[in-house]
């Protein structure tokens, strides 16, 4: 009973954290993690685990999908140089890093490079919690990277483990080995997305629909891991082919109500994530003797001030280097200032995903016992409560202090203006104006300019002009003139518009 007494607490708690947050004047991921650590206290807490297995497999590829779904391709496109730039070798530095202040802490090298391996990613929910402050472009760049860097690190750390069974790893192996599982994660997730948008094409009940959207993430995850490929690659890939795709082809009841699913289902899961984290100080820490646990901790602080270092330097390294081999004037519109780069540094969280993966670590190889494995989960923790205890509680005011501005957000165009401009023009087809009457015609038009007197008589037509004005408006994002964020915004409008026309005809409106 206690057990689940304080699995209930745990719901609770996330269920309170927003207020809590408001409350405490910090940022909710802590709270949250705090509130693990505090339950951590209870006896009951030692029976609650975090299991790898269910983390990786179940837990990170919903919050990876939802995550990649909303990353704006605009951006992306945009900044991949970065992107790849802090998704793949900064996980390498960093993991080497790390494993060289664990060696001379007196991990073995094997223990040393597990933990590197644990440590070097940012954790996507944590970083869309903490940096929702910033602006859009450079929040594509942190949750792009949080996408694509837990793949290299779980690269690292089944490199790590084989080695430990006494199997042979190069630099050529690895390097094999790390673009067959980007490639494979690549195509299966092209795959799995092409698959669903002909399902999602064909569905018009919400139930199937939301059922359909939740195994997504599986459906790419699972095959890629069976043939030995990214499971995180293939989720994330997934969800940019069907992010933008998706909208031409489901109507805006379908999205409204999916939206709401995934808002909620990611809420509670990354919430529970980070308790779930906060309550493994109790098992970790009790598993060495105080002194030992109390070096650790010590070691564990330098380790995440090393870690902070190391991204804040790569930041100001890769920036020098592009800026060395690429001198166009498109790429120096994209250049961040100073400022905006320890931001970024300071915005790489780590989060559940870095103890989920610690914990992946065997408990024994071949009979005996994987070398350091208590004080790598110990490290891990310390290294994660260093990132969302200081750097989280303290990233508000280094966004404050950077002075940092969206420099894009005059560049893109009006979308309602352009969409009004567009459904004016469209009224005049044929297609749009079904058989309605002329008068009718007219009234729409002059809705388009004051919405204060709709009228029954409107709604077949509002309804074919609201599909075509979303059909428009992806076609201009993917035409690079509105910014997919602002079409997220605008198709959001153009989704309670057509809820409510659609409440009229069912209401009265049929003809």
């Amino acid at each position: 009973m206690q057990v689940q007494m304080l699995l209930v607490t745990i719901i609770c708690v996330v269920a309170l954290s927003p207020a809590l947050a408001r409350l405490l004047r910090i940022p909710a991921p802590t709270v949250l993690f705090l509130a693990g650590c505090l339950l951590s206290i209870i006896p009951a807490a030692s029976h609650v685990t975090l299991p790898p297995e269910v983390v990786l497999l179940v837990v990170l590829p919903v919050l990876l999908f939802w995550e990649g779904y909303l990353t704006s391709v605009h951006h992306l496109r945009r900044y991949w140089r970065p992107v790849l730039l802090l998704g793949v070798p900064l996980v390498l530095l960093t993991a080497a890093a790390v494993a060289g202040v664990a060696r001379a802490a007196g991990l073995p090298w094997i223990a040393a490079w597990a933990l590197g391996a644990a440590v070097a990613p940012t954790d996507a929910s944590a970083v869309a919690a903490y940096a929702r402050a910033l602006p859009g472009r450079w929040m594509t760049v942190l949750r792009a990277e949080s996408l694509i860097n837990d793949g290299t690190a779980l690269v690292v750390l089944a490199a790590v483990v084989a080695a430990s069974h006494g199997e042979r790893t190069d630099a050529w192996s690895f390097s094999a080995g790390l673009v067959l599982a980007y490639a494979t994660g690549l195509a299966a997730g092209l795959l799995a997305g092409l698959l669903a948008l002909l399902v999602l094409r064909r569905i018009a009940d919400p139930t199937v629909n939301g059922a359909v959207a939740l195994a997504l993430p599986f459906v790419a995850a699972v095959p890629a891991e069976a043939v030995h490929g990214s499971g995180v690659v293939a989720v994330v890939t997934c969800a940019l082919t069907v992010s933008r795709r998706s909208r031409r082809i489901t109507t805006g009841r379908l999205r409204q109500q999916a939206y709401g699913f995934w808002e909620i289902t990611t809420f509670l899961l990354g919430g529970a994530l980070f308790v779930v984290s906060g309550l493994q100080a109790r098992s970790m820490f009790t598993a060495v003797d105080p002194v030992t646990a109390l070096r650790l901790v010590g070691w564990g602080v330098l380790i995440a001030v090393v870690v902070l270092a190391v991204r804040v330097g790569w930041l100001f390294l890769a920036a020098w280097g592009i800026r060395l081999v690429d001198r166009r004037p498109v790429q120096q519109s994209l250049r961040a200032p100073a400022r905006t780069r320890i931001v970024l540094g300071w915005s790489g969280m780590r989060g559940g995903i870095s103890i989920a993966a610690a914990l992946t670590v065997p408990i024994a190889v071949a009979g005996t016992a994987f070398p350091a494995r208590p004080e790598i989960l110990i490290l891990t923790f310390v290294v994660v409560a260093m990132t969302l205890l200081v750097q989280g509680a303290t990233l508000p005011l280094v966004i404050r202090w950077s002075r940092i501005a969206d420099d894009e957000a005059g560049e893109q165009p009006a979308v309602h203006d352009l969409l009004a401009a567009h459904a004016g023009a469209a009224l005049d087809s044929a297609a749009i104006r079904g058989d309605a009457p002329d008068e009718v015609v007219e009234r729409v038009r002059a809705q388009l300019r004051d919405e204060k007197h709709p009228d029954r008589q409107d709604a077949r037509v509002r309804l074919r002009l609201l599909e075509h004005q979303r059909r428009e408006l992806v076609a201009m994002a993917s035409r690079g003139e509105v910014e997919d964020s602002l079409m997220w915004q605008a198709q959001e409008r153009l989704d309670h518009e057509e809820a409510r026309w659609t409440g009229v005809l069912e209401d009265g409106g049929r003809s």
